[in-house]
């Protein structure tokens, strides 16, 4: 397949049209789902016994009187405008509400990238181009260590031994906020290692896998009768046939970024966006949740996309995968 704008911008466009629609889907399901759940925020945050009449005036004062499709059109309305209301239980605007959780949220998630690549790339160019070797069995062993390992059952053991007993570590961030990530580093050491650690190790393998089979051609094979440069030769040749495969892989394990980054912050008390959506849940916070749930989607969407340009631009023919 030729390399040409075209086919990039029908590549973008149809996974923009594909995601919106997606998006749309999810939050249709998340609002029904908390429509299920029982009680509303009028309830919740009135937890005596009310009469009809002072019910109905708190129901009004929130906006919970008129019917539910009605709520999730002008939602709809407001958020394609960048305004997704007010919260239920506070009467802040969303947007204030859900700032602070979502930097704390997206300063996990950027570092997880910022480190993943290299240690993903690194460790699977060092075992892939010495397959058999010492060096190949051990990062192997650990990659499937970890990937067998649970999020949560990695960060209890990692809490258990470095900040507990070693106390290396801070093992919480009861206390800490934005703030305190950025004076103090060190609780973020044990967040960022699981989220790196559990992403990167199937990473690791298939990015092993993909080195193995590259260096097995016989244009690379020819290549080195021929003395290529070592740096020309990965660079140009190895490298992107290589990653390309990955880098696809990367696009599909974004959900799983994201549900491990919450479950992180579940862990380990980040004020994310993973404790402002348990809080949003059990005050029945319609407009907290489905900002939370649509931001997080766009995120993932945005994310895919640029990991798609980044496969298509090392392999066009990867294209055909995506629908390109």
């Amino acid at each position: 397949m030729p390399r040409n704008p075209r086919s990039l911008r029908r590549l973008v466009a149809r996974r923009l049209v594909i995601g919106v629609g997606q998006l749309f889907v999810l939050l249709v399901l998340v609002f029904v789902l908390s429509l299920l759940l029982p009680g509303d925020a009028a309830d919740i945050q009135n937890n005596t016994l009310l009469g009809e009449e002072q019910r109905a005036t708190a129901r009004e004062l929130i906006g919970l009187d008129v019917s539910p499709v009605t709520r999730f059109l002008d939602w709809i309305g407001g958020a394609v405008t960048g305004d997704f209301g007010t919260s239920y239980a506070s009467g802040a605007s969303v947007g204030s509400v859900i700032a602070g959780p979502f930097l704390t949220t997206g300063l996990l998630t950027l570092l997880t990238l910022v480190l993943l690549v290299p240690v993903a790339v690194g460790a699977g160019f060092a075992a892939g181009l010495r397959p058999g070797s010492g060096r190949d069995r051990w990062i192997t062993t650990i990659s499937i260590g970890f990937d067998s390992i649970p999020d949560f059952v990695l960060a209890v053991l990692l809490v258990a031994f470095l900040s507990v007993r070693l106390d290396l570590l801070p093992a919480t961030f009861l206390g800490a906020d934005l703030s305190t990530l950025l004076e103090r580093p060190e609780y973020l050491v044990l967040p960022l290692t699981v989220t790196v650690a559990r992403i990167a190790a199937p990473l690791v393998r298939l990015i092993r896998a993909g080195v193995i089979d590259v260096m097995e051609q016989p244009y690379i094979v020819q290549a080195r009768r021929l003395e290529v440069g070592r740096i020309s030769l990965l660079t140009r040749h190895i490298a992107p046939n290589a990653l390309a495969p990955a880098t696809q892989e990367l696009g599909r394990t974004t959900g799983g970024l994201l549900s491990g980054v919450l479950i992180v912050e579940a862990v380990f008390a980040m004020p994310g966006i993973a404790s402002e959506l348990i809080g949003a849940i059990g005050n029945r916070d319609d407009p907290v949740i489905l900002a939370i749930v649509s931001l997080t989607a766009l995120f993932a969407l945005l994310i895919n996309i640029a990991i798609d340009i980044a496969g298509y631009r090392m392999n066009p023919r990867s294209a055909r995968g995506l629908g390109g």
